[in-house]
């Protein structure tokens, strides 16, 4: 699932080819992806409306649009977009179409059918259980060390699964809750409590959530992974990428970066988790 970075860099990415655009039309192809409005109402309310802002919350991309609404968008595991000048067909993955002015065509993809898409009213966000559900920012101002701390001094759960709570600090996922963790040196299986027993854990926790996330972003931002470009000769790209930021995730048997022992995989939570016994601790 895409985490925190890649969520960025869609948003940056998209926002910059679609912002100031009008809505000319709107396709369903797959129904089910639809929430909380009938497919008719939903593609009665988006047409016409202009597209006024792209942003983001946790891994929810927001597209704020003319007259105070609001399309939420969560790719979950295989979502994604797919941008097109020309009018050549779009893959058979595609879901959603939006047809803007000019021309251009933004379809919404995605193969396991897990993803979601939902027009709200903006000032409404907040009445919906599962937006008043998330967390904190992490690169937000309201993410400080006294705020962690208080939220990892009342939990037993392991500090891993702690961190891909999305109602303590968003944004985090199975791969940057490892990196984060390798960071700062602590150990996956390590109690939330215990860490909130140390100043210089929580500091180090902290400060390594920040740097991983920042990172990542800029990793990210030299081509996103959710997106892609068709140009006006059918041309379908996606854009360059930087090489693999991580650390341990996915790195099962090579050595350490800092210390040069095999990084270990362990089961947690029927999920995988890459760390250094030697480190981490």
């Amino acid at each position: 699932m895409p985490e925190l970075p890649e969520v960025e860099a869609v948003v940056n990415a998209l926002g910059g080819i679609v912002r100031g655009k009008r809505i000319t039309g709107v396709r369903v192809l797959r129904p089910q992806t639809i929430q909380s409005m009938s497919v008719t109402r939903f593609c009665r309310l988006l047409r016409g409306r202009v597209i006024e802002r792209v942003r983001r919350r946790a891994k929810f991309i927001l597209l704020d649009l003319s007259d105070g609404w609001t399309l939420v968008v969560h790719l979950r595991m295989t979502g994604g977009f797919v941008y097109a000048e020309s009018r050549r067909p779009f893959p058979p993955t595609a879901r959603v179409l939006f047809l803007l002015e000019g021309g251009a065509r933004l379809a919404y993809t995605d193969i396991r059918n897990l993803g979601l898409i939902r027009l709200v009213r903006t000032e409404r966000l907040d009445r919906w259980a599962e937006w008043r559900r998330l967390g904190v920012e992490p690169l937000s101002r309201t993410f400080t060390v006294r705020r962690l701390e208080e939220m990892l001094r009342g939990s037993r759960r392991a500090i891993k699964a702690f961190l891909l709570d999305q109602t303590k600090v968003v944004g985090l996922g199975n791969i940057y809750a490892a990196e984060a963790l390798h960071r700062a040196r602590l150990s996956p299986m390590r109690r939330a409590e215990s860490v909130a027993r140390s100043r210089a854990r929580v500091v180090a926790l902290y400060e390594s959530i920040r740097e991983t996330l920042r990172e990542a972003i800029a990793a990210q931002s030299t081509g996103p992974l959710h997106l892609e470009f068709v140009n006006a000769q059918g041309q379908s790209h996606h854009p360059r990428r930087a090489p693999s930021p991580f650390r341990v995730y996915g790195r099962e048997g090579e050595p350490c970066p800092v210390c040069g022992a095999p990084i270990r995989r362990i089961k947690q939570h029927g999920r995988s988790t890459y760390y250094c016994a030697r480190c981490q601790t």
